[in-house]
This record gives structure tokens, sequence and C-alpha cells, in this order.
């Protein structure tokens, strides 16, 4: 198992020059969400850089926002347009690494839920962004963007102030005046308002350091137990700092925009020289880490091998990897246009490792490609089934959530019809109005909340409509109950897809080489006979 650090950088947004998350919300929220925006406060319209990237972007809100926040764009100039000073904080930032290995939808749902539980639980106005990026060695970089908004939200959906003046009292719970020493007398402001002796205290207890810790062990945690749950635990998640964990391990500096920028142009920088230092005095200790859980693997991999197959295997695949790889530096190549499932694993180094590729040929106990063929043919009908059914799962998931979220809208209206005829049929059964004065406390109902009623009908009606099944039951508990069960499926298939994928990615990369060794062969003997073509002339 290896040890990976989680990496959460978190950072302020606001008009202040130490505000290091940048300068304006609405700049930061079109960053992250890939879509043009423009700025109320300023006056300008901020462009992404990328928009390729973009897998998944939404807005969490807690009780009492309005409805229109949803709106990245509503949200985020709204937060600019409360904050009149100059050097006003904005929004808290966070760039938050994800497993590699993870599907895209299991990544909306775990951050989405992380997110509701630290943030939008605590009154927080949240937009994440989760983008999948690859450099140019071919690593793939899942990770997400959070912003939170920094000031909490009333009742009646207003931004509240972030901080508020506690005037101080004396015994008689009089307020005490603020005493100029020169004068003796009682300070006034430049409006001659009187002065009085106050503290300034908090709305909320966001900006409290212990957060950041709560946040960052929340995550890790939650990382873990997603993962022992779909079955991957060769990584563990440490949420601890070297120093917390009791490591001779020296972290690195942060570089910032402008240093990061001159080092990728390939000038030194004098915190780029210090991270230098700081991984070669690391180095060493990588390097054994690195060593040791190879050769754990790899020990892991043999002693899967029966014995008696390890002793006397022969196979032409075994001899094409043994071949490419005294070619190619020890190493398998991947084509320049990776296959749709090389593509889609994050471990490419693993692809062309020599003793992990033989290992796996030797587990599946393959001798000749056609065998491999065979199994690649079973393995793809496979893959194409679980990605079928999780189509349908999908789909079916995404008509249930419609169906809930709509009942959801439909329910007060439904409580409002069910008490109506309650009161009905009360009267019915009694055989006479049950208000004063004969007036049927029914009809009194109903025309007091005739807008509600008639409002029933057209939700009723419509949801109705939404409903596929032939009887057109509304049965919201049903439908959770489905859902539920839909949801739990679905991650049972994360593991067995993943691992097709793994598979049919291993296989793409075995027929790349063998092809790309015959080419290599086929080279080499029209070489020989141009040389031996060339000494011939030279002799006659």
């Amino acid at each position: 198992m290896t040890v990976k650090n989680i990496s959460t950088r978190a950072k302020i947004c606001g008009r202040s020059a130490k505000c290091t998350g940048g300068h304006s919300a609405v700049e930061q929220a079109s960053y992250i969400s890939r879509e043009k925006m423009y700025c109320e406060y300023d006056g300008q319209t901020y462009y992404p850089k990328y928009s390729e990237d973009l897998v998944h972007c939404e807005v969490l809100l807690p009780e009492n926002a309005p409805e229109e926040y949803k709106d990245p764009y509503v949200l985020w100039n709204s937060v600019e347009l409360v904050e009149k000073s100059k050097d006003a904080q904005l929004a808290r930032t966070f760039r938050i690494e994800l497993p590699n290995e993870w599907s895209y939808d299991l990544a909306k749902e775990v951050v989405k839920d992380y997110c509701e539980r630290n943030f939008v639980s605590k009154g927080m106005c949240v937009q994440y962004a989760i983008h999948d990026s690859e450099n140019k060695q071919g690593q793939r970089n899942l990770h997400c963007h959070i912003m939170l908004t920094l000031r909490s939200i009333d009742e009646q959906g207003k931004w509240m102030p972030k901080q508020k003046k506690v005037y101080q009292k004396d015994e008689n719970g009089e307020r005490i005046p603020l005493i100029d020493k020169r004068t003796g007398q009682q300070k006034v402001d430049k409006q001659n308002r009187k002065q009085w002796k106050c503290d300034t205290i908090q709305t909320n207890d966001w900006n409290s350091k212990e957060n950041a810790k709560i946040w960052r062990k929340d995550l890790a945690d939650t990382i873990n137990a997603v993962n022992a749950k779909i079955g991957m635990t060769d990584k563990f998640w440490e949420y601890r700092s070297f120093k917390e964990q009791g490591l001779d391990i020296i972290p690195q500096i942060h570089l910032g925009e402008k240093a990061s920028a001159m080092e990728r142009a390939g000038i030194r920088t004098i915190r780029g020289d210090i991270n230098r230092d700081i991984i070669a005095r690391n180095v060493i200790i990588d390097a054994a880490r690195a060593v040791y859980e190879k050769a754990k693997d790899e020990l892991a991999q043999a002693m899967a091998i029966p014995a008696t197959v390890v002793k006397a295997f022969k196979s032409e695949i075994i001899d094409v990897i043994r071949k490419v790889a005294e070619r190619n530096n020890n190493r398998l190549s991947l084509p320049i246009v990776k296959g749709k499932f090389i593509g889609a694993v994050s471990d490419r180094a693993s692809l062309q490792d020599k003793a992990k590729m033989e290992a796996y040929v030797q587990s599946k106990g393959w001798t000749t490609f056609d065998e491999m063929q065979a199994e690649r043919k079973a393995t793809q009908a496979e893959y194409e089934k679980l990605g079928k059914s999780r189509g349908n799962m999908s789909a079916r998931m995404d008509y249930l959530e419609k169906l809930l979220g709509f009942h959801e809208q439909y329910e007060p209206y439904q409580k409002v019809n069910a008490e109506y005829w309650k009161l009905k049929k009360a009267e019915e059964k009694n055989g006479k109005p049950l208000g004063f004065f004969r007036k049927s406390q029914a009809e009194e109902y109903k025309k007091k909340h005739q807008t509600e009623l008639n409002t029933y009908k057209i939700y009723r009606d419509t949801l109705k409509s939404m409903i596929v099944e032939p009887d057109k039951k509304i049965n919201p508990k049903a439908w959770t109950k489905e859902l539920d069960g839909l949801k739990e499926s679905y991650r049972k298939t994360e593991r067995p897809l993943s691992d097709a994928i793994v598979d049919l990615a291993k296989m793409e990369v075995l027929n790349h080489n063998k092809h790309d060794l015959e080419r290599m062969l086929q080279n080499e003997r029209s070489e020989r006979n141009r040389t031996h073509i060339r000494n011939r002339d030279q002799i006659l």
C-alpha cells in the first residue's frame, strides 16, 4: 500500500493584493466553470482559458438562499456587489486532487456529498467543478475546484455582515464611551457621532483555522472509505503533514503563479531553486519507498502464479515483450494515437513495465496471441454489457430523480388538497357543516386555498404525465427505494468495469507491440538486404 498526501490548496479570493486566490469572484467562477462571464462590479468580461477538461459544474445552496443563486453568474455577481470595500474578501477557494481511477459519476457523487456535509450544512453557497486534464507525459489529473461564500444568508435570503460590533457596557448596563487621551473627552467620528467602546465579533466561524484540519481529515476519510468500498485499497490518502506523521521529509514551498509561469518557461527562480534543493534531499527516501513498493507488488504477482506454470512457461506473447524491451530501453511502447482503453488508464507506466506485463500474461496462462484475442472478445463483450447496463441504470436513476424532484414541489399542494377532502368527508359523514353559522368549513377552506388547490391539479396532472408506467401511480416511497437500489447496483459495477478497461488496455498494448516488433524486424531485414546488395556491387 502506498501513502498519498492529500492536496487541498486553500486560498482567499479578494481585492487586496494579499489575496492569492484571484481578485474577482466572477473571474474565478468563469475559470472553474469554463464559461464566459461578465462582472457587474468591474465591468469586465472574463473568458475561460480552457474548456475541454470540464467534467461537471454545479452550485449547491443552503436553506434560505435565493433559487436564482444556482446560476453562478447571479451568485458571484451578487457577492461582488454586496462588498463595498476596496480590499474586501470575496470567496474561499480550494483545489482538491481526486483518485485518477474514479469514474466521473463516482467523482460527482462523492464531491457533491462532501460539499453538502462540510459547507452547505453550515450555511455556505458552494460552486464546485470537476476537471480531468492530461499533461505532456500522458499523466491524468482528475481534480476538483471548490468556491465558498464568506457571508451567511438570513431568513429573508439577504447577505448578512461578516462581522458585527458588540458594545461594551458598565455595571449599569450603559455603553462605555471611548475617551480621547489628549482631550479627556469622548471621541467623535467625522460625522460628529459619539464613539463607544466595542468589540468586533465574527457572525460565523468559517474562518477558524480548526476548520481546515476538519475539512482535510473528512476529505481523506471520505476518499479512503470510497476506495475501500470499490475494492481499490492499494493507496491510502493521508491528511496529516509530514511532521504530524513523524516523517523526516521536508515539504516543498508554494511557488505561486508568477514563479510557476517562469519555471514553465525555463527561467530559474529562487523559490524554484529552494524546491529543487528540497527534492534532492527527499529523493533518496522517495526512491527507497518506490523500490520497496515495486518489489512488494512484483512479489505478490509472482506468488499468485502457480509454480508449475512458472517452471516451464513458454509464450509467444512473452517472447514479443522481451524482444521489444531489448530494443526499447527495457520498456514496451505505447501507440502514438492511444487506443480507446489505453486512454482511460491513468497509470500508463505500468502498461510499459516489462516485468508487470510478463507477470500479467503468465497469470492469464496465454501461450499465443490467438488465445489472447479470444479472451479479448469475451472481455470486450462483458465491457459492453456492463456499459449498457450502467447506461440503462443511469437513465432510470435520472428519471426517478426527476420524478422525486418534481414530487417535492408537488407535495405541499397535495397536503392542502388532502386537508380539504378531510374536512369534506367529515362533513358528509356528519350530515351538516362543521363550522359556525351553518357555514361549511370545507368550503371556507376551499375559498381560502383555491389557488393552491388549482395548482395541485396542474402539478398532479403534470406528474402523472411524467410517469412512464401504465398505472401512472404516484408512489414516492417506491421511487426512493428503487433509486437507492439502483445506486447500490451502479456502485457495484465500478470495479468490474475498471478491471475490464485495464485488461483491454493491456491487450491493446500487447497487440501494438506485436505489430511494432514485426515492423522493426521487417526494417532490419530490408536494411540487411540493402547492405548485402551494396557490398556485392562494390566487389563487382
